[in-house]
């Protein structure tokens, strides 16, 4: 009896020549499956807040620019223009770090929330022409539109002090100051007053 044993042969699948097959790849684990989850999600989540960021004016604001509010309190259409555009009815004095935080003082105030993005809250300032009449009362529009000198209700601006913030200075007038941008404004009343 022989103790020799035959030579075996190569399996089926590799034949001579021919290289190994490719061992099975692993399974990614559970964590490295949330992981790249979690990391998709941040990566998105950061493109749609940067879209959204550089397609608001009122995030891309910042003190000194000008802008056009038009529209009603309750549906404001914002937009940064030119300072000498005809549109410009107000400059931007702040811009706040939070919606929570407020203007105080004189300033109007807008407010962006996104859905999606940056929030937003401005401090403004009318831009408005000495000698020309206003309805400062109105709390429907947005902006101060001028007005006849006889409308009802009307005030007359009779002094614009720019770079500086003094009520004193307004001796014939009712004051509205503004600490940034430096600004008095004095209102007279208009002719039907």
């Amino acid at each position: 009896m022989s103790t020799d044993m035959p030579a075996s042969a190569p399996p089926p699948s590799v034949q001579q020549g021919q290289a190994l097959p490719p061992e099975p790849k692993k399974k990614k684990g559970v964590l490295a499956r949330i992981l790249t989850a979690i990391i998709g999600i941040v990566v998105a989540g950061v493109v749609v807040y940067g879209i959204n960021y550089f397609t608001s004016d009122a995030a891309q604001s910042k003190a000194g620019d000008c802008a056009s509010l038009t529209g009603t309190a309750t549906k404001p259409e914002f937009k940064t223009v030119d300072c000498g555009a005809a549109e410009a009815n107000y400059t931007i004095g702040k811009v706040l770090g939070s919606t929570t935080e407020s203007c105080n003082g004189a300033y109007d105030e807008y407010t962006e929330t996104a859905r999606r993005g940056p929030d937003s809250k401005l401090c403004l300032v009318p831009n408005l022409v000495e000698g020309s009449c206003y309805e400062l009362e109105n709390t429907s529009k947005m902006g101060y539109p001028a007005v006849d000198c006889g409308t009802s209700g009307a005030y007359k601006l009779v002094k614009q002090l720019k770079g500086t913030e003094d009520e004193a200075a307004c001796t014939d007038g009712a004051p509205l100051t503004y600490p940034e941008p430096k600004l008095t404004l004095c209102f007279g009343p208009g002719e039907n007053a």
